[in-house]
């Protein structure tokens, strides 16, 4: 079969970062059957000007932060930014991709209807509720997000939740974050030591508060040590002694990471249990749950009983659930949970088989390839 030309518009890019940009790197990067084309998204590099280049990203690390948002969010809304585009190559193997997340995805929509190419958007996050704009704005942006979703000819939804959320589609499909190809396997500081180890690695800027509550209580555990890595709002004292006490990590390269997550005997992911976020934990799915399937060991999940991780680890059975927001009943399952091997041998089983199957890096390619040809 011929390949098909991806036109990427998207205000994130295919990298081997976190997250999302991570997912478009392992779909679309040097793969069989994909010639990907990245064109521009924002303002500022369609048209090159200095406000939206420099004063409104200086704008929105102030507290002037919403009126930058609100700006941001109508002048891609209504600037036909799209004429200055290049035409879509020639043929007839050709797709408009986006994500939906920033204002690349608003530019995606109108160049696909210009050049009356099928439009995929990929629903990640649900932005609205992330956004930094005022609320008139944000009633507008929920509304153009879920019509987006209605326009698509093939909508991806990362979990159930958030299909559900978006509501009922001709051509919608749940395809959940890809893992890494390769396992991870237990590197040799896993049994060097009497203490169960459990390891985080996520989103600890917007869990800041949570983990600095886990931090401070786990530093008074003796038999339960967890670690962390990333760049937390924390306290500096509370940085300072958990850096001293090689508790806290700062990113790494991708050998230096598998080596640190081969270390432990359990993994930690954590969602929001605040109830303003409530839509947020329920349509997302936790993309280090993937990559931690990858090493066959005890996931340990910290979120509220409808988030969209809880529920499917009620279904799999592949996960412990924490779903009570104080720090000491997450200390407590992590105890018991070391000193249950019975439970460790079944959970760590559980998420090797979900590596092997639904979490499988090819059946999620096959899965992703299947829906670009099904707008084709």
């Amino acid at each position: 079969m011929d390949e098909i030309n991806v036109i990427l518009i998207s205000s994130v890019r295919p990298v081997k970062s976190t997250s999302a940009e991570l997912t478009l790197h392992r779909h679309l990067m040097n793969r069989r059957g994909i010639r990907l084309h990245i064109l521009p998204a924002e303002h500022h590099e369609i048209v090159h000007s200095r406000f939206h280049s420099k004063i409104v990203p200086r704008l929105m690390r102030t507290p002037a932060r919403r009126w930058a948002g609100d700006v941001d969010y109508l002048m891609h809304t209504r600037l036909p930014l799209e004429k200055h585009l290049i035409a879509p190559p020639r043929g007839t193997r050709t797709v408009v991709l986006t994500l939906a997340y920033r204002s690349g995805c608003w530019v995606a929509q109108r160049y696909a209807r210009r050049h009356r190419v099928p439009l995929i958007v990929r629903f990640d996050a649900w932005w609205p509720d992330i956004a930094e704009v005022h609320h008139p704005v944000r009633k507008q942006l929920e509304q153009r997000f879920v019509d987006l979703h209605r326009s698509a000819d093939l909508s991806l939804c990362i979990s159930e939740g958030m299909l559900k959320a978006l509501g009922p589609h001709r051509n919608a499909r749940v395809i959940l974050p890809i893992p890494d190809v390769e396992p991870i396997g237990p590197s040799k500081s896993n049994d060097s030591t009497d203490e169960f180890r459990v390891g985080y690695s996520g989103n600890m800027f917007d869990y800041s508060d949570m983990l600095a509550d886990l931090a401070q209580l786990a530093l008074k555990q003796t038999d339960v040590r967890i670690e962390f890595r990333g760049r937390p709002r924390w306290p500096q004292a509370l940085i300072r002694e958990m850096t001293r006490r090689h508790l806290l990590h700062d990113f790494a390269s991708a050998p230096t990471f598998d080596a640190w997550l081969g270390s432990f005997h359990a993994y930690l992911v954590v969602m929001f249990f605040d109830a303003a976020q409530r839509r947020r934990t329920e349509t997302c799915f936790a993309t280090k749950l993937v990559e931690y399937s990858r090493a066959g060991r005890p996931v340990v999940i910290w979120a509220p009983e409808t988030s969209a991780v809880v529920q499917w680890a009620k279904k799999s059975r592949a996960a412990l659930c924490v779903t009570e927001p104080n720090a000491r009943a997450l200390l407590s399952a992590l105890a018991h949970l070391k000193s249950d091997r019975a439970l460790q041998l079944e959970l760590a089983a559980r998420m090797r088989r979900a590596y092997e199957t639904e979490f499988s890096p090819v059946r999620l390619q096959q899965q992703f390839l299947e829906g670009l040809n099904s707008v084709i």
